[in-house]
């Protein structure tokens, strides 16, 4: 018998996202429109609507799972009254209810894992993030007996790839719900404002970020990065020979960290980053010895035009140093690893990731790429991989630090 859950207060287009009957639904939209919020509502609403289902919630990375998707599972079956009545099975990445109704959590990071049981409904976050076989493989295994099966996706496009033609344009069987930063009621004015600073108004990042539109960018700085080849984790039995992180400050813009692991081949890993706005000096300092610690790293290749942050940075412990900052040699350095295949990034790094796709050139009166400057907007962790890259040709500087770990 299906379970009906108590109100929750949701605006126009979560409710929109909600209410939909379409057998794949997409809620594309900008940062804070509450698309994950709401993904979770769905997957739980599902679960309790459908006795005996299997379903899955997928996000990009385990590392998107624990810090998103996770925080909102949780508080939602608090409030929901559901946290007493599901079994968490932390080994198995399930919650079991008493109807047989079970949720299994998945990342997309590796597309092999989606397959095997059947599903009755599934539930995706930032597919456009996601390699195209893991959508593929996730939508395969919606034959669960018994069930007319849903899918439900949330996401901020990221360009005109897959997830343009599969989820952004409208067909039979797909409802597709768009929503703006700005339209939503529950985000403060502050917040507002952070994200008019962060994008110019009528940019194609604004389109993208705050719009939730679909772009073309032309004239971009790493053309040849591709999320289905150059998106994936360090295999298991790699074997690092040095480790260091990529830094650039920030206040109102986000500041970054960047870590980076080169394997005995001279192919660097991208493995983890760090990307907040308004964050105090003393707490990058910690957060720095936190990420030298965890991975062994030997140097902080940090932004040189503040060099008293370096200095504090030092005086706290982090082996910090000034970075090689020339520009269009450090792009032309990040280019060729691209290129030769000697540079990767892990899924667990979605704002590079997102850089990465969109950074361009700027544009001559005639409309032309310059091809001797990027564009200031959302180069953030672009400035700090440059950093990485760079910092790495000096291996004396990093080399033998991390072998084995």
């Amino acid at each position: 018998m299906a379970t009906k859950l108590p109100e929750v207060n949701v605006w126009t287009k979560q409710a929109e996202f909600l209410s939909s009957a379409a057998p794949t639904v997409a809620f594309q939209g900008g940062a804070g429109t509450g698309k994950t919020f709401a993904l979770c509502l769905q997957a739980l609403k599902l679960s309790q609507d459908m006795p005996g289902s299997r379903g899955m919630i997928v996000s990009a990375s385990y590392r998107q799972l624990q810090r998103s998707v996770w925080p909102h599972l949780q508080a939602l079956g608090t409030s929901l009254g559901l946290r007493d009545r599901w079994e968490y099975r932390k080994a198995d990445a399930e919650l079991v209810f008493p109807s047989g109704s079970v949720i299994w959590l998945a990342s997309a990071e590796n597309p092999e894992s989606l397959l095997g049981a059947d599903l009755a409904w599934v539930c995706g976050d930032e597919p456009a993030l996601w390699r195209y076989d893991a959508f593929k493989y996730l939508m395969g295994r919606l034959r669960q007996p018994g069930f007319v099966t849903r899918a439900a996706f949330t996401f901020t496009p990221k360009g005109r790839n897959w997830a343009w033609d599969e989820l952004g344009k409208p067909h039979d069987g797909l409802e597709v719900i768009r929503a703006s930063s700005l339209e939503n009621p529950f985000v403060d004015n502050a917040y507002k404002l952070r994200l008019l600073r962060a994008y110019p108004k009528g940019s194609v990042w604004w389109r993208q970020e705050v719009e939730g539109d679909y772009v073309a960018y032309e004239g971009l700085v790493y053309a040849g990065f591709d999320q289905e080849r150059h998106v994936r984790k360090p295999p298991a039995d790699a074997a690092f020979m040095a480790c260091a992180l990529g830094q650039d400050w920030g206040w109102a813009n986000p500041g970054v960290l960047l870590v980076g692991r080169q394997d005995r081949g001279g192919v660097l890993w991208v493995t983890e980053e760090t990307y907040k706005p308004e964050h105090s000096l003393d707490w990058w300092a910690d957060e720095a010895k936190r990420l030298c610690r965890e991975h062994a790293a030997t140097a902080d290749f940090a932004d040189p035009s503040e060099p008293g942050n370096i200095d504090h940075h030092r005086t706290k412990g982090v082996p910090a140093t000034k970075a090689d900052n020339a520009v269009v040699p450090g792009i032309q350095a990040v280019a060729s690893r691209i290129a030769s295949g000697k540079l990767f990034v892990s899924p667990d790094c979605p704002e590079t990731i997102r850089e990465l796709l969109g950074y361009c050139w700027k544009r001559n009166r005639d409309g032309s790429s310059r091809g001797d400057e990027p564009e200031k907007v959302n180069d953030h962790a672009m400035d700090a991989l440059r950093y990485l890259v760079m910092g790495l040709t000096a291996p004396a500087a990093v080399a033998g630090s991390s072998s084995g770990h």
